[in-house]
């Protein structure tokens, strides 16, 4: 048994996908996450469509470097490859206000666990 691990959420069948290049944020959010939801990891949005395949996931966590547009947050490309998924943006804090993006929830580095479970779990309500 894990430490801080919900059972409810633990025998859920909750899908999630996280995104980013950035590659120790990508594992390190995997293993925050892995004890109470079925969560996969990816270097590319295409890399996800592609395991997505009949069972999409649940919430997408998506490194802001993916879904930026000549710095500008868009997120309307990932949400239409994932129309069922909720949308949880991982970036800097800068990044976020900077774009006025308000509507997305947004992961802001460092990471902590604790937060990482709540802001998933909200999303996924």
């Amino acid at each position: 048994m894990q430490i801080g691990v919900d059972c409810n959420l633990a025998v859920g069948n909750r899908r999630i996908f996280v995104v980013t290049t950035d590659e120790i944020a990508r594992m390190a959010v995997q293993f925050m996450l892995h004890d109470e939801y079925e969560t996969h990891e990816f270097g590319s949005l295409e890399a996800a469509e592609v395991k997505a395949g009949d069972w999409p996931p649940d919430l997408l966590i998506v490194g802001a470097e993916l879904l930026s547009d000549h710095d500008v947050i868009r997120p309307e490309p990932v949400l239409s490859r994932f129309p069922k998924a909720r949308l949880l943006l991982l970036a800097d804090a800068s990044i976020k206000s900077a774009n006025g993006v308000e509507e997305i929830a947004c992961l802001q580095m460092p990471l902590r666990l604790e937060v990482v479970r709540s802001a998933v779990a909200n999303e996924l309500l």
